[in-house]
């Protein structure tokens, strides 16, 4: 086989591989403004089993009622049931947290460069896609999506 033939072949192998790549994007369960009943009702169509509970010290800022969260399992993304933790403040869906497993690092990290674009920031923690309100958290190994109105005080965590 000729040189030329073999980049012919390395070429059609690796436009077919990006072909056959999963693709990444934020599920469309994820609502961000839903209210608990809205999210519990989504979480009892994808989710094996699911719990709502109180979170008694809130982590989100300006929670003026309450923060709670619906603990998700089996919630399937990219081919594997996953555990996904939905946060609401103030009967307000506003983040997402998705679990994966530590050897899916470097494979979720492309697939979000390659759906997002350039990260806008990475350190330690986290690879982040602010644009897109999405990041790769490193430890433990989950992926994040906010809603617009964390936008200030997501920024700070990605610098």
């Amino acid at each position: 086989m000729g040189a030329a033939q073999a980049m012919a072949i390395a070429a059609l192998l690796a436009i077919s591989a990006c072909a056959h790549a999963p693709e990444f994007r934020r599920p469309p369960a994820f609502r961000f403004g839903a209210d608990t009943a809205h999210v519990e009702h989504d979480a009892t169509r994808l989710c094996s089993e699911w719990r709502l509970r109180p979170i008694d010290r809130p982590f989100l800022p300006n929670v003026q009622r309450q923060q709670t969260q619906i603990d998700c399992e089996g919630f399937e993304f990219l081919g594997k049931g996953r555990h996904v933790e939905f946060v609401i403040r103030d009967d307000r869906l506003v983040m997402v947290w998705l679990m994966v497993e530590d050897g899916e690092t470097s494979a979720m990290i492309d697939l979000m460069t390659r759906a997002y674009g350039a990260p806008t920031g990475r350190n330690a923690s986290y690879v982040a896609f602010e644009r897109d309100r999405a990041a790769w958290r490193f430890e433990p190994a989950e992926i994040l999506f906010w809603a617009p109105e964390l936008d200030a005080d997501m920024t700070p965590d990605f610098r």
